[in-house]
């Protein structure tokens, strides 16, 4: 059985709980429903659990005859608080106008890299809103990379590109210094790709949901992704699963 919300409230923190109340709110706000949180372990989903990758993720599903926001979590269920309001913030951001950039084949490490990349920023704000600091989270991600691409060797330069990319926007100047001298050394060409990402991130105002989805758009147009895009639509998609799943409208 999954970890209904109330469980979630007493396992986790105030932050958490905040997170999940501003979800609501903009549930309220957008689809004049509640949509309840639920947290499984993502070794109960049939796509999820082979991964040998540490995997946190949620979207909407249909639960017992109702939608709810399932959360998929690696550790289940002792929940980590930061991992539960990051991963309920990305889906209050989708509510409040953020747009992913869909690409075909679905779920491509390209597709969820430049979507991170983009919705890191804001999201990392709502988080701290909410009273989480993501920033022990964040160099510890960039520590990891600083010693993954410490050694040279062949690399996906674009997929390798978009994830520190994501590093550098957010990490802490300490963190920044050391990878950059890392990809200096040992992957130049990963680098250059970087800071040409980061110079294009700083046109946009990421925290606004046109420009962030610009600034996507123009990732993509840059580094030659191909046109098998489209951006989505959370709000609609999200309507459409509860009337396939509930027999109702959200309005």
């Amino acid at each position: 059985m999954p970890l209904l919300e109330r469980e979630i409230c007493k396992l986790t923190d105030n932050p958490t709980c905040t997170m999940i109340n501003i979800w609501h709110d903009i549930c309220d706000y957008a689809l004049r429903r509640r949509i309840e949180v639920v947290a499984e372990s993502r070794r109960k989903h049939p796509k999820l659990r082979y991964s040998q990758h540490e995997i946190n993720t949620a979207f909407p599903a249909g639960y017992k005859g109702k939608v709810v926001l399932s959360v998929w979590v690696e550790s289940f269920p002792a929940l980590k608080p930061i991992v539960m309001s990051h991963e309920v913030g990305h889906w209050v951001l989708n509510l409040r106008g953020f747009r992913g950039m869909l690409h075909c084949p679905r779920h491509s490490d390209t597709e969820v890299l430049l979507n991170s990349l983009a919705s890191h920023p804001p999201l990392y704000r709502l988080q701290r809103e909410a009273g989480h600091d993501p920033q022990a989270e964040i160099d510890s991600s960039c520590d990891q990379n600083s010693r993954l691409f410490s050694q040279p060797g062949r690399i996906n330069e674009v997929t390798g590109a978009l994830r520190l990319a994501d590093d550098i926007l957010n990490c802490s100047f300490k963190n920044r210094e050391r990878l950059e001298w890392t990809l200096g050394r040992n992957h130049p060409n990963t680098l250059r790709l970087v800071n040409r990402i980061v110079a294009l991130a700083s046109d946009y105002n990421l925290l606004d949901p046109e420009e962030n989805i610009a600034f996507r758009k123009k990732i993509i147009e840059e580094m030659n992704l191909g046109d098998t895009w489209r951006d989505s639509d959370n709000i609609e998609a999200i309507r459409k699963l509860i009337l396939k799943v509930e027999g109702t409208t959200s309005r």
